[in-house]
């Protein structure tokens, strides 16, 4: 039998898993994470390793299998791996962009291997802004079509908007618009500085004013909004809702970088997260589980006491722990502060 390390160091079972099924994108927007090109990648995962990643997530899981991208309605195979995942116990969903490629065939096809959600980025309200964000024409009506043609099969989707100085301060315009899109749930995003969103600072990035403004706002009023809000890539989000008296919204550390959460790449990389540069292991050469349970670099980050500065004294670094990946990014190592959060009044006695 397979005898697990102590869960501090494991970080305990494998919540979600995100699968970046290809690079290859139709849009083309400035934040992308991927750093997404047009055409797919010969190197990308077949359905086999695929499944294999799959069987070792379920050794630790089972967990929500995110299969995301670049755009995943490019891989003809999707599926057979919703279906495999199911197998084995886990809960996939398509985390797409391009409605176009959702069409009713497609729709029906996903819903038969078992998929009954699917994530959409919406940054923008307004149908220009949002296609000229995308950098595609048409992209705004095209995915409103597809969420009509996701309801009409009984299923559901969630809207991802990124946070950017253009949508900031329109949150209660932007919360209307989706509810009235009859989402199942609101997930905010905070950038991280990784892959194209490196060098778009000036249309992407907030100050620490306008961030700190938003997670207040959202904290103080969302749980009247009647839909699910989650917020990602600002774990700050669960102090500030103790801060106010309110359930702090996650089980345990905000930050799920590597416990609870994984991400691999279309290239079998394994990182804790999406946002980060940092790899961990290639599931090409060793079994995710194994990755998972073993990694120094996953242990040392799922252990506060590791962290350094603010997030090393902070007296919530066990509840919101700081982005790791964004402490990556700026400051070179995934134990440092998260440059988004200056909590100082966190670093008294804990």
């Amino acid at each position: 039998m397979h005898k697990h390390p102590h869960p501090h160091q494991t970080g305990g079972p494998l919540r979600v898993l995100a699968w970046e099924s290809t690079r290859a994108c139709t849009l083309a927007c400035p934040h992308c994470r991927a750093a997404a090109v047009d055409c797919r990648d010969p190197d990308e995962l077949t359905t086999e390793e695929v499944f294999s990643m799959l069987e070792g997530a379920a050794k630790i899981g089972p967990a929500l299998i995110i299969l995301s991208g670049g755009e995943p309605l490019l891989r003809q195979d999707l599926e057979q791996i919703a279906a495999r995942a199911i197998e084995l116990g886990h809960r996939p969903v398509v985390s797409c962009n391009d409605g176009r490629l959702l069409t009713e065939q497609r729709i029906r096809s996903l819903a038969g291997a078992g998929i009954r959600h699917f994530s959409f980025s919406m940054h923008s309200s307004d149908r220009a802004a949002h296609d000229e964000f995308v950098r595609v024409p048409g992209t705004y009506d095209e995915a409103l079509q597809a969420f009509s043609r996701i309801r009409e099969n009984g299923l559901s989707f969630q809207i991802n908007t990124t946070i950017l100085p253009t949508n900031a301060d329109r949150l209660p315009e932007l919360k209307d618009w989706v509810i009235s899109l009859k989402a199942s749930s609101w997930h905010l995003f905070f950038i991280v500085p990784t892959g194209r969103a490196s060098s778009n600072s000036d249309e992407i990035r907030l100050s620490q004013g306008q961030i700190d403004k938003v997670l207040r706002y959202v904290a103080a009023e969302s749980d009247d909004w009647g839909i699910p809000v989650k917020v990602t890539c600002a774990p700050q989000y669960s102090r500030i809702r103790m801060e106010l008296g309110k359930d702090p919204g996650s089980r345990g550390r905000s930050c799920m970088a590597g416990s609870g959460f994984a991400f691999v790449s279309y290239r079998g990389e394994v990182k804790p997260c999406g946002y980060f540069d940092l790899i961990v292991g290639n599931i090409r050469e060793k079994p995710l589980d194994q990755i998972y349970l073993q990694s120094q670099e996953l242990a040392d980050m799922r252990t506060p006491a590791k962290f350094s500065g603010v997030c090393q004294k902070c007296r919530f670094n066990v509840v919101c722990g700081g982005c790791r990946a964004r402490a990556y990014a700026v400051n070179g190592s995934f134990l440092a502060e998260d440059p988004n959060c200056d909590f100082t009044s966190g670093q008294e006695q804990k």
